[in-house]
């Protein structure tokens, strides 16, 4: 069954490094402690400095460990969805033990899948097993204790650049953790965010983060398409910055205090007072002047994620588009999604207490997805990674003394209506990939990558740690 006991999430971000340790029981996973610091080594979501960024691991996770009373040694880790290609791989294996299938048999085949089937500058950084096939016995879904002499496992294989999953590994080793396990965030955020409706019969998850925008297209319960802009928050302040001649610093809490993504929701008569550099004297804008400097920058990212959604016909599906991460927590961003791309447009951040904010999503679906993970799904993982196979239910703690502090739910805010209606067909796209065809080969790929007003202050948490 699921995972047990303890587990930690670790989102390492553009502007932050966020950490959730949650005591997980029953697939319910109750958030226990909150860790976070300023990432100094990621730029569009990718490591690239791992010492600074072993370093702001450490700060996030020694939270972490206050918190819980408890030394953790073990994480398991988003991974971002940065220039990723989708494809479909399969292999077979002849058992070592004709009478008895095991998890090492399991190891086998993925290691089988992966070799020669993945271009050599490429690695497959998430492994999701359709089904596997025991002699001529298919849609086995765990083919452990089974008797057979082959086994062969379907999957969906997500590649990336080497240097993503590596980098990242090398950051958390040099933090003195232990990596158990990591997933793609589209899937990790598809799976825990959106409905079991919403997943079925099509959605749209759009993920603005600090340094890049992604868009993930889920229907028939699979991602079948990802498309990443390189700008976000981070692209959106410094604008603000260059437009309005102010430091950056001041930029940021510009744009978390008043700023607004729409134009047409911006106060006309709203001062805003500025100090430009090098002027001795304030000076004073309207909302509604610095809401024309961030709406023109939204529309940039909006409409080129649009375009590729559009070659695919995303738009039709009934699910529309469900916002997360830290960039979709300004004013009016709901407003301005739904205005550009022409769908009904929500966005959703974790009630537990702390992290009502949807820069927790990310961190958050790391960890609902690793309290529902079966048994086979994370000895596949595993494998991949190359990391022991190990039994579940394991606490990754030195010290077993403390009880963890279990942090109360905040009551559940808002709900999020079901799909009822089935989407349109989607019609090709030009290069002949249909969103609604099975991908069909491990060359086939379905990913591309393009390079209201405030009522309220934004906490002083979310002026430190906006993404």
């Amino acid at each position: 069954m699921a995972n047990h006991g303890l587990i930690v999430g670790l989102d390492i971000g553009t502007n932050t490094v966020k950490a959730l340790a949650a005591d997980v029981r029953n697939q319910q996973a109750n958030i226990i402690a909150v860790g976070r610091s300023v990432s100094h080594g990621v730029k569009k979501g990718v490591v690239v400095d791992i010492d600074a960024t072993a370093t702001d691991i450490r700060q996030a996770m020694a939270q972490i460990n206050e918190q819980a009373g408890q030394t953790i040694t073990e994480v398991v880790a988003a991974l971002p969805a940065e220039n990723i290609q989708i494809s479909r791989l399969n292999g077979q294996i002849t058992v070592q033990d004709s009478q008895h299938i095991s998890y090492q048999d399991v190891e086998a085949v993925v290691h089988e899948i992966i070799k020669g089937q993945v271009a050599a500058d490429r690695e497959v950084i998430d492994l999701v097993p359709l089904d596997f096939v025991v002699d001529d016995f298919d849609g086995i879904q765990d083919p452990n204790d089974m008797v057979g002499m082959r086994l062969a496992m379907n999957a969906i294989a997500y590649t990336a650049p080497k240097h993503i999953l590596g980098n990242l590994k090398m950051a958390i080793a040099k933090a003195g953790l232990n990596l158990r396990d990591c997933v793609l965030t589209p899937l990790a955020t598809s799976k825990t965010v959106l409905s079991e409706a919403e997943q079925e019969f099509g959605s749209i998850l759009l993920d603005m983060g600090a340094g890049q925008t992604t868009a993930s297209v889920v229907q028939g319960n699979q991602i079948k398409f990802i498309s990443s802009f390189p700008a976000g928050g981070d692209n959106i302040t410094r604008d603000i910055s260059n437009v309005l001649s102010i430091g950056g610093y001041e930029a940021e809490m510009l744009k978390l205090d008043s700023g607004v993504a729409l134009t047409r929701l911006a106060d006309g008569q709203e001062k805003l007072v500025i100090q430009r550099v090098g002027q001795t004297e304030p000076e004073e804008i309207t909302q509604k002047y610095l809401a024309e400097v961030i709406e023109a920058r939204v529309d940039q990212i909006l409409g080129k994620l649009g375009e590729k959604l559009k070659m695919v016909n995303a738009q039709q599906l009934p699910g529309g588009v469900t916002l997360i991460g830290g960039t979709a927590a300004l004013s009016g961003m709901p407003d301005a999604v739904e205005a550009s791309l022409g769908v009904k447009t929500k966005s959703f951040a974790p009630n537990d207490i702390g992290l009502h904010h949807p820069g927790f999503a990310n961190a958050w679906a790391v960890i609902q997805s690793a309290a529902q993970q079966l048994p086979i799904q994370l000895v596949v993982k595993q494998a991949l990674y190359g990391l022991t196979i190990q039994g579940l239910g394991q606490t990754a703690v030195e010290t077993q003394t403390a009880n963890p502090r279990v942090a109360k739910a905040a009551p559940v805010s808002e709900t999020y209506a079901s799909v009822q209606k089935r989407p349109q067909p989607v019609r090709p796209v030009e290069d002949g990939t249909d969103l609604d065809a099975e991908i069909s080969h491990e060359d086939e790929v379905v990913n591309t990558r393009d390079s209201d007003k405030k009522s309220s202050r934004i906490g002083e948490f979310f002026r430190e740690f906006f993404e």
